[in-house]
């Protein structure tokens, strides 16, 4: 008897690629012994909606889910509310892939599906911040509106190199945030430019901003840019394109498994982001749900038979 397996697919992420690979995808699913099911996203969180309406256990085997981190993000948090632990299957056909990037899962179609054959699931953890999800990254400050503000022409054509022009621009009209960020073992009383709590190594492209993170070992890497002068930032991003930042007298950097964050004595509506979308306002009271998706990925910290 064939397994079912349900393909959720967004129709606008990057080069809009899975339009004419349809039925390649169907043809080399359907190879593994499985019926496939898909599903085309309509909106942002259509994707979200249609999990927790119409999928569990009983009618999916595997999810296999292609876009970009945002589009990944809206499966797991339909997946995590559902109580869902089918299978993920990830074709990263978006712009920056960060999440995709930090599992090894490669970009290229055909070597993407060959992982599913493979057959290699990671346990893998996924962040809560509030009431939301994050598989990657949850940010505030001088970048966490980047990947919201580019123009999907703009990372069309000029793909990772438009995340590095916008974040170059943003880094140099920022406004210095008044945070307060407690855990169990630091407590941050500052003015911040940007501060990132990190499941995955990268964000935007930047892939070398939590090269030291692992996915798997149930801690965050927290990485908050203290307040800096005009002139020191063009040095810090540099610091930053090369992986050098995190020793920097002007990083806090740190793991930890939970934190809060809230404002400090200027009281402001910091916009946040998780994965690339509006995040939820402040106060955060931010978690690791740790081993909470079974990925197939091409190696792993473990592996599940």
């Amino acid at each position: 008897m064939n397994k079912e397996a349900l393909l959720l697919y967004n129709p606008c992420s990057g080069h809009k690629d899975i339009l004419f690979h349809l039925d390649y995808i169907t043809s080399r699913v359907q190879n593994l012994g499985y019926n496939l099911k898909l599903y085309r996203s309509k909106s942002c969180g259509s994707i979200e909606s249609y999990i927790i309406e119409n999928v569990d256990h009983h009618n999916t085997d595997m999810i296999i889910v292609s876009g970009g981190d945002g589009t990944v993000n809206e499966c797991v948090n339909g997946m995590i509310k559902k109580g869902l632990n089918i299978p993920l299957a990830i074709l990263p056909l978006g712009t920056a892939n960060d999440f995709a990037n930090t599992l090894g899962i490669p970009c290229h179609l055909p070597k993407a599906l060959d992982i599913i054959e493979q057959n290699h699931l990671s346990s893998v953890d996924v962040g809560k911040a509030n009431d939301k999800f994050f598989i990657n990254v949850c940010s505030m400050g001088a970048l966490s509106s980047v990947s919201q503000s580019i123009n999907i022409d703009l990372k069309n054509k000029f793909g990772k190199l438009a995340y590095y022009i916008k974040g170059f621009d943003a880094l140099q009209h920022f406004e210095a945030m008044d945070l307060e960020v407690i855990t169990s073992d630091h407590a941050f009383n500052h003015r911040f430019f940007l501060v990132l709590i990190f499941n995955g190594k990268g964000a935007g492209g930047f892939m070398k901003l939590a090269h030291q993170a692992d996915i798997s070992d149930g801690l965050f890497d927290i990485i908050c840019f203290k307040d800096v002068l005009f002139y020191d930032i063009p040095p810090l991003f540099f610091k930053v394109l090369q992986g050098e930042h995190l020793d920097h007298p002007h990083v806090i950097y740190f793991r930890t498994n939970n934190l809060s964050i809230k404002n400090g004595a200027v009281k402001n509506d910091y916009s946040t982001d998780v994965d690339g979308e509006h995040g939820p306002n402040l106060p955060l009271d931010i978690s690791v749900l740790s081993s909470a998706l079974r990925v197939y990925t091409p190696k792993g910290v473990s592996h599940i038979g």
